[in-house]
């Protein structure tokens, strides 16, 4: 081969080496194909591929790309503990707020109870409202439905359980009168834990080793007798006063010859007049060996003689035939109280009724225009109710009391 020849191949073979990577044609990848040049590089669809010696063949092979994981930077304690701290706030936010709707979602759903249950008491309430022939009785004032469980006492916002005293010696105006045989002790007022609610007074007879801790003294005008009962007695003297008004009681009395059940009224200031010239409305008083009638009177002073007693007293007294045994079902027992009259109801029937014109012409001070008091008790007098020789317990229910306006009069003081 001549010279010419020789330098010729030389430079064909020369340029061929300088000529760039080749690009393959975009219809098929290079990868598996035969290469030539190890390490030569050549680029398919943006992505590049690498002649490498796989087995003892060149083939072009994908080049692939190596992630680099982002170096962690290296924490401190007190860089972990902030964090933890705050992934912790996190948390108790997340956990404060689902708290704080929880409770706003209780609250709310208790509201809509009481309001649920207001709105039916309130229509109980208005269904109940008495109507008597010739009276305009109107807004409810005050009300006390006796509500809790067995293990409650009866509301010391508004009643005092009482023992037998005398006044002054206590508020309450006295307790335990003439020959009534009966302790007083607050163990022997209860709540009956009912739905509706009611206090409960029983009466059971004792002696004195098995008497409770709360009975207190016997009352002293018994003299050598002594006290063979324990029973229960509670008023608002100095909690809840009342002046003018329709003021009623439903009542189950209590069953058995020997009981002296009564629903009655003093003056709040008997402490600083004494009796009778505080003035006594008895709303009720049963004859329990005569269980089909209610009693009702008026008791007071024939002249103005605070502490003065007995020689100034009298009263007036009516009773009512209601037809059945007023132990063996509730009934309702009302006053009807007016500056210028005092009336009693059983049943929504008339008992008895004085104006003040009359009362003056028996005469009598009237003592009538004052705030009051509510009693609920029951005594054992064998003098007003017969023989207690076969009474061993007895119980008598108060369902509600409650006071309405009436003819435009009547107003209640809590304190």
């Amino acid at each position: 081969m001549s010279n010419f020849k020789k330098q010729s191949l030389a430079f064909v073979l020369l340029l061929s080496l300088l000529q760039p990577t080749p690009v393959f044609a975009a219809t098929k990848s290079p990868a598996g194909q035969v290469c030539k040049k190890k390490s030569a590089v050549t680029t398919f669809a943006s992505n590049k591929f690498t002649c490498k010696l796989v087995g003892k063949k060149l083939l072009w092979t994908l080049q692939v790309k190596k992630v680099v994981q982002p170096i962690q930077p290296v924490l401190s304690w007190a860089d972990i503990a902030a964090k933890a701290a705050a992934e912790q706030a996190i948390i108790d936010a997340q956990a404060a707020a689902e708290k704080a709707a929880a409770e706003a979602k209780a609250i709310a759903e208790a509201k809509a109870i009481a309001e649920k249950e207001a709105a039916d008491k309130a229509a109980i309430l208005a269904a109940q409202k008495p109507s008597i022939a010739g009276l305009q009785i109107g807004n409810l004032l005050w009300s006390e439905d006796f509500l809790g469980t067995t293990s409650e006492k009866i509301n010391s916002k508004y009643w005092s359980a009482r023992n037998c005293h005398r006044v002054p010696v206590s508020d309450g105006g006295g307790a335990c009168f003439g020959p009534e045989s009966q302790y007083y002790a607050p163990s022997a007022i209860s709540l009956d834990g009912s739905k509706d609610g009611a206090a409960v007074i029983t009466t059971t007879r004792v002696n004195e080793t098995n008497k409770p801790a709360d009975a207190g003294i016997c009352n002293p005008d018994l003299g050598p007798y002594g006290c063979k009962f324990v029973s229960g007695r509670f008023d608002t003297h100095n909690k809840v006063s009342f002046q003018y008004g329709y003021i009623e009681a439903r009542i189950k009395m209590p069953a058995g010859s020997g009981n002296h059940p009564a629903f009655w009224m003093l003056g709040d200031n008997i402490n600083e007049v004494g009796w009778p010239t505080t003035g006594e409305m008895d709303i009720t008083e049963i004859h329990s060996n005569v269980p089909n009638e209610t009693t009702a009177a008026i008791n007071y002073s024939t002249i103005y003689a605070p502490n003065v007693c007995c020689y100034n007293k009298d009263y007036e007294v009516d009773k009512l035939d209601l037809g059945s045994d007023v132990s063996q079902g509730y009934h309702l027992y009302a006053l009807a109280w007016l500056p210028d009259s005092i009336s009693y109801y059983a049943d929504n029937k008339l008992v008895y009724k004085i104006s003040r014109k009359d009362f003056e012409a028996l005469p009598g001070y009237w003592s009538f225009d004052k705030k009051f008091f509510i009693i609920l008790n029951n005594a054992v007098s064998e003098s007003f109710s017969g023989s207690s020789a076969n009474l061993q317990s007895s119980t008598m229910s108060i369902d509600w009391v409650r006071s309405y306006q009436l003819n435009g009069f009547g107003e209640v003081t809590t304190k």
